[in-house]
């Protein structure tokens, strides 16, 4: 409810917007039109492909000139004033006549001589040169062009050219930006739910292409902060649940301690406390440094490398923890590559202090790089890791079966580690069945 109510002010706030390109595009495109025909008009001919109004006006009125001209002609007995005064009620012109000492502008004279009709465009008068000497004059004209109109009825022309003008253009601008609002809306209800702690909230497929890639990276970033809390949730109550063993074997000492007056025994029991508090601080530290590697970004240390020599190194400090009699074989490229190098050997480490827990005679490793990203392969003989086990194991403190338990050391923390560092490198990190029977377990990283 809160949600649909939000949206009721949004679309009054974009009808309000809509509103006001509407007006203001209307004021635009009247200034727009009026230019424009200004801009028309006083084009040449040669561009606008029409003829000149004194040339138009010259033709329309030719006819006119000749047949009054043919009525003072065919009157001797009256004069020309009294022809024209004759005439006068059949024009809706005025008929004038000008005499010899009238001065014409230059372009006026030339016209006259020319043609013996001439139009003057400033004035709006038709001017024609009669036998007698003198000139007739018709004017003055009604405008023929829209720049020649009223201030009203230009005005009602420029509303109306505007108006469907403006909304056209706020038609195209509403189906255009719809799409736009009501995804923007969309982003904004998603994260809007996703601050109130709603983690199942997504964001609907965007339909405008500005917001489609935006929809998938919110999408993206819901998925990972699910993933994220979900993970923490599962790992506080691993750990809670790690923790309740030290500390109820604890509270069981003290009340021994507590009422026994034999001496070796105190000892022994005092013993064990400080052991159970060992293991709760190793705990907690552990705990506290996976959560600061996984809350912050790592920081690669990028080198080259012989993978040779330096794994080899690797192997060999690792012997004294090797189970006796255990074989262990390795497959490295003899080839120098780019790699943080204390990140990748704790990832080997980790994966062949679990293949020493686990298998049951032997492991094998391999590293090789294939283009940009780098392999690391560890397969051991061991019971191995079934299908609907094999994304959990990778969890802190996981713990799938009874053959990899608490005896034999750790608190889970190993494999979550290496998955941890493979993702912020680019990787993954995954189990499947191995070649030798029990778990193999691939690491991909990416330095590039």
């Amino acid at each position: 409810m809160t949600h649909a109510n939000s949206l009721k002010p949004n679309n009054r706030i974009f009808t309000k917007r809509l509103f006001w390109y509407f007006f203001i595009s209307l004021i635009i495109q009247s200034i727009t039109a009026y230019g424009a025909l200004i801009i028309f008009n006083a084009l040449p001919s040669s561009i606008v492909g029409l003829p000149d109004d004194d040339v138009l006006q010259r033709n329309a009125h030719q006819g006119t000139v000749f047949l009054i001209k043919q009525q003072i002609k065919n009157s001797p007995e009256l004069t020309t004033e009294e022809v024209l005064a004759n005439l006068q009620p059949e024009f809706g012109l005025k008929l004038s006549l000008i005499t010899k000492k009238r001065k014409f502008p230059a372009d006026i004279t030339q016209e006259l001589a020319q043609y013996g009709i001439a139009y003057d465009d400033d004035e709006e008068m038709i001017y024609a040169r009669l036998d007698s000497g003198q000139y007739l004059q018709l004017g003055p004209l009604v405008g023929d062009s829209v720049l020649d109109s009223h201030i009203l009825p230009l005005s009602i022309y420029l509303i109306l050219f505007a108006g469907f003008s403006a909304m056209t253009f706020c038609t195209l601008l509403y189906f255009s930006f719809s799409y736009l609002w009501r995804d923007a809306k969309n982003m904004s209800a998603t994260v809007d739910e996703l601050s109130k702690g709603n983690l199942k909230v997504r964001a609907k497929p965007a339909q405008s292409w500005l917001f489609k890639q935006l929809a998938g990276v919110i999408n993206t970033m819901c998925d990972q902060i699910e993933k994220l809390i979900s993970s923490n949730r599962i790992i506080l109550h691993a750990m809670a649940h790690e923790l309740r063993t030290p500390l109820a074997r604890m509270n069981f000492e003290v009340e021994i301690l507590t009422n026994t007056h034999d001496e070796t025994q105190r000892q022994r029991l005092m013993r064990d406390i400080n052991n159970d508090i060992k293991e709760l601080e190793v705990l907690i530290n552990t705990s506290l440094s996976y959560f600061k590697i996984q809350q912050t970004q790592l920081i690669k240390d990028v080198s080259t490398v012989s993978v040779n020599e330096w794994a080899i190194d690797i192997i060999n400090n690792l012997e004294l923890l090797k189970p006796q009699d255990f074989e262990l074989t390795y497959q490295f490229d003899d080839e120098i590559i780019h790699i943080d190098k204390q990140l990748v050997e704790t990832i080997i480490k980790n994966l062949l202090l679990n293949s020493f827990k686990y298998a049951a005679s032997k492991a094998s490793i391999k590293i090789n790089q294939q283009g940009e990203l780098l392999f690391i392969t560890v397969d051991d003989d061991g019971p191995g890791i079934p299908p609907e086990a094999r994304e959990s194991v990778f969890l802190p403190f996981s713990r799938i079966d009874t053959s990899r338990t608490k005896s034999t050391g750790g608190y889970g923390l190993g494999l979550a580690y290496v998955k941890l560092i493979a993702e912020s490198c680019q990787g993954k990190a995954f189990v499947m069945t191995s070649p030798l029977g029990g778990a193999r377990f691939v690491v991909t990283l990416n330095f590039s």
